[in-house]
């Protein structure tokens, strides 16, 4: 009878490895959203956003910086609300600036200050704030909501009632990227007049489509370049992850080997033995 081949020791570290591996697989894969519900954005101060605008002939660059964030009481509520600005600049060199109170919860703006020249300032708010979008995004979503316009230091308002809806779901890619979007189309019904392309990975639109009431199109606003730090932090923890899974499993792998080169003598198996030569 042959002698038994003793069982190879289980691998402890190493199945502890994989496990851990798995675990943490399973976080990065849900640290950031699923491409078909687009979130809401979470801006920071630095942000940006820079897009080529293109219209007939006509080209400009817009860009949209992010700063301070603050508190507006308004008379239906009180809102946290971004400071941006708004920059355009015309394929000559002018440019012009707008300033605007933004939420980030709902891309809604509450506050708008433009400079007009020879005419002066004005300050408009919208209560409650003119959102952009009702998160999260998914193909089929609808709205229709309403706001009041007031021009600051005089008694004029406008109720302004609007709706939008999610056509659709799909990559467009700018010059920026390849996004992940969900297309936001206004009005929600009849012939579009835009037809904005969001992405929560970028924290705003890469894309902004404008048409005329016999649906052609009249602009055409591509993302060129952004800075969204929020978007940037999910990148580096899914990194982190990555890495730390990798550094589990290279040390169980050492630990490993160490341990079969440990072996004292004699503990291995020995060779099967040789039958004897036949008999003459």
């Amino acid at each position: 009878m042959g002698r038994r081949t003793p069982m190879a020791p289980l691998r402890k570290p190493l199945t502890v490895a994989l496990v851990l591996a798995m675990v943490l697989s399973s976080f990065v894969l849900i640290a950031r959203p699923v491409a078909a519900a687009q979130n809401h954005p979470t801006w920071t101060q630095g942000d940006f956003w820079v897009y080529t605008r293109t219209a007939g002939s006509a080209t400009s660059t817009i860009r949209i910086d992010v700063y301070e964030k603050s508190t507006l009481t308004l008379p239906l509520g009180s809102y946290d609300l971004w400071h941006i600005t708004t920059t355009t600049t015309d394929s000559n060199g002018n440019s012009a600036v707008v300033h605007s109170w933004v939420q980030d919860s709902n891309l809604g703006t509450a506050k708008t200050t433009i400079n007009l020249g020879g005419f002066g300032t004005v300050t408009v708010t919208y209560d409650p704030p003119l959102a952009d979008a009702v998160f999260p995004l998914s193909a089929g979503a609808s709205w229709s909501l309403s706001t009041t316009l007031r021009v600051v230091n005089t008694t004029f308002t406008f109720p302004i009632a609007y709706t939008a809806a999610v056509t659709t779901e799909q990559s467009t890619s700018v010059i920026a990227g390849s996004f992940n979007v969900a297309v936001i189309s206004r009005p929600a019904a009849g012939s579009p007049t835009s037809k904005d392309h969001y992405s929560d990975s970028a924290g705003n639109h890469v894309r902004r489509e404008s048409y005329a009431p016999n649906g052609t199109k009249t602009s055409d606003q591509q993302l060129t370049s952004y800075r969204y730090q929020a978007g940037t932090f999910s990148l580096i923890l899914i990194g982190l992850g990555v890495a730390i899974v990798a550094a589990i499993v290279i040390a169980a792998l050492v630990v490993t080997r160490r341990r079969r080169r440990a072996r004292p003598p004699g503990t291995y198996p020995p060779p099967p033995e040789t039958p004897p030569p036949p008999s003459s």
